[in-house]
C-alpha cells in the first residue's frame, strides 16, 4: 500500500510543481584542473552594486583581485575592461566566462584570440562553476557597507578600499594574503617562495578535491545516466518572488541530451525550447504527467 501511494504522489503534476524537494539533485562531482602558478587560470564576472556595473577578475592560485568600472553592460566595454587589464597584468592562459551576451560576442571572442588567451565558458544555469567569483562578489559586497555605514564612503574610494581590504587579508584557503603571492611571484627578493607555496597549495588543493569528490559521489545515484529523449522534468522557478509560488514550472519534455549534464528541453504548452544544467530540475518522469 505504501509503495502504491508513493508512485502515485511521484506522478502528481501539482505536487511536482509545489513541493519542496528534501533531497536536491546533484551531478556527480568531478575533479577540475588546478592551476599551477599565477594567471594560469583567471575567472571573469560582471557586478552590479549601488547602480554601478563593475568588472572584476580573480586568479584562482593566488585570489588576487582586479576590479574595473564599466560605462555599461555591452561587449564593446568589457572589451575595453579585459584590454586594460591585459595592459596592466598581463595574459593569462586560461579565462572563465560565463554565457553572458557582454562576454559571448565578437568583439571579445576576438581580442582574447588575438591575446591567445584560451576560454572556458561555464555551464548554463550551474552558478558553482562561477563560484570562486560569486564568493568575491558577496565578500566585496559586504565590504562596501561596511563602509558606507561606518565611515560614510561610496563610490570609487570606497570600491578601492575594498578591493585593498581584500587583497591584503590573509586567506583561508591559502595561508597567505592574495598580495603577498603577487608579490613573491613579480619578485625575486620576495620573502616567499613562490615555488614552494604553489607546490604546497597544489598538492593540497587536489587532495581536498580528491576527497569531496570521493565523499560526494558515494552518495551520488546513477539517475542521470537513464536520462533519455521524451522524458519529462519539472524545472525550477527562478522568478518565484512569494512563498505561495510553485517552486518548480512545467512540465518540459527533454528533447534532447547534449551533453552529460546538459539538457534542451521544450515546455509542453507553450513549446519554449531552453538549455538547462540537470541539476535545475526534479528527476525526469518517464511518462507524461
Amino acid at each position: 500500500m505504501t509503495k502504491m501511494v508513493a508512485e502515485e504522489l511521484a506522478r502528481c503534476e501539482v505536487c511536482a510543481r509545489a513541493k519542496y524537494v528534501r533531497t536536491p539533485q546533484e551531478t556527480p562531482q568531478m575533479v577540475t584542473p588546478t592551476p599551477g602558478k599565477p594567471l594560469d587560470v583567471v575567472e571573469a564576472d560582471l557586478v552590479f552594486l549601488d547602480g554601478a556595473i563593475r568588472l572584476t577578475l580573480i586568479d584562482r592560485l593566488t585570489r588576487f583581485t582586479y576590479n574595473y568600472p564599466l560605462q555599461a553592460k555591452t561587449g564593446k566595454r568589457v572589451r575595453e575592461g579585459l584590454l586594460l587589464f591585459l595592459a596592466t597584468v598581463g595574459t593569462p592562459r586560461t579565462l572563465v566566462l560565463d554565457r553572458g551576451r557582454e562576454f559571448d560576442n565578437f568583439l571579445v571572442r576576438s581580442l582574447l584570440e588575438e591575446f591567445g588567451v584560451k576560454v572556458h565558458w561555464t555551464t548554463p544555469g550551474h552558478s558553482r562553476s562561477h563560484g570562486m567569483i560569486e564568493r568575491l562578489h558577496g565578500t566585496l559586497q559586504e565590504h562596501l557597507h561596511i563602509l558606507r555605514i561606518g565611515r560614510g564612503m561610496t563610490g570609487e574610494e570606497a570600491w578601492a578600499r575594498a578591493l585593498l581590504a581584500y587583497n591584503s587579508s590573509l586567506h583561508s584557503a591559502t595561508g597567505y594574503t592574495p598580495l603577498e603571492l603577487m608579490r613573491a611571484w613579480q619578485r625575486e627578493d620576495s620573502p616567499v617562495s613562490i615555488e614552494y607555496v604553489c607546490g604546497e597549495l597544489v598538492g593540497q588543493d587536489v587532495r581536498n578535491k580528491r576527497y569531496r569528490v570521493d565523499r560526494l559521489n558515494n552518495k551520488a545515484t546513477d539517475r542521470w545516466n537513464r536520462v533519455r529523449a521524451g522524458d519529462y522534468v519539472f524545472i525550477i522557478n527562478w522568478y518565484r518572488r512569494r512563498k505561495t509560488d510553485p517552486r518548480f514550472v512545467g512540465p518540459y519534455i527533454v528533447d534532447t541530451k547534449l551533453s552529460r549534464f546538459r539538457l534542451k528541453v521544450k515546455c509542453v504548452e507553450t513549446g519554449r525550447v531552453r538549455v538547462i544544467h540537470a541539476n535545475e530540475s526534479r528527476p525526469p518522469r518517464a511518462r507524461q504527467p
